[in-house]
């Protein structure tokens, strides 16, 4: 099998990228077959772990903050048009413009570099998150949305962190063929049906009484 390196130095770098996804996806599938995370999406939280590469963690997570929930108060302002749902999204990717754009020139004139590579962030992506973040409100209530929210951090940095380690990076470039083993990985974790490692703890007070 071809090397990545095998490729023009200008066509180099996606291809890095896009090799690195499947270890992100190996995390979430890790972490939702498992342990039994909920997050919004399946693998929004894998291109947000490719957000958090271009940005320090503290300051991906801030603006990753801001724009959702600032997102979601123009949203709940948006129910009162009663729109249907794609133009619903489409209002969304321009709200998470303009916040991104005042991100941008807010963090230029305080002087915070980061915050000019606001644009990392997929903006379809966040938009789609912002529009089922906001139905989760609605039907399930506010803690359900922030919870999930909070599950979809949570492995977003998880897949940042497999697709951060340089053995891996390493690995996928010289020795692509080793994506193969992923898959496998993967294949194996998708026929597992037993308990998650949270519903363990949550039937635990079940068998207590039980007992």
């Amino acid at each position: 099998i071809a090397t990545i390196s095998a490729l023009p130095v200008s066509e180099r770098a996606p291809f890095r990228y896009a090799a690195l996804i499947p270890f992100g996806v190996l995390a979430v599938v890790l972490l939702r077959n498992l342990v039994g995370l909920v997050t919004l999406g399946t693998f929004m939280p894998v291109l947000l772990g490719l957000a958090f590469l271009e940005l320090p963690m503290s300051a991906a997570i801030i603006m990753l903050l801001s724009m959702l929930f600032g997102g979601l108060a123009f949203r709940a302002m948006l129910s009162k048009f009663n729109l249907l749902v794609v133009p619903r999204v489409a209002a969304c990717v321009v709200i998470v413009t303009i916040f991104m754009m005042a991100v941008s020139l807010l963090s230029y004139k305080i002087g915070a570099v980061d915050g000019l590579r606001v644009t990392v962030f997929p903006m379809i992506v966040l938009a789609w998150t912002i529009e089922r973040m906001s139905l989760i409100w609605d039907e399930e209530g506010a803690i359900s949305a922030i919870y999930q929210v909070v599950g979809s951090l949570v492995a977003a940095v998880a897949a940042f962190g497999m697709m951060k380690i340089e053995a891996a990076r390493y690995w996928v470039e010289y020795f692509p063929e080793v994506l193969l083993i992923l898959l496998a990985i993967i294949l194996l974790l998708g026929r597992y049906t037993g308990y998650r490692l949270t519903e363990l703890f949550r039937f635990r007070s079940a068998a207590d009484i039980n007992s």
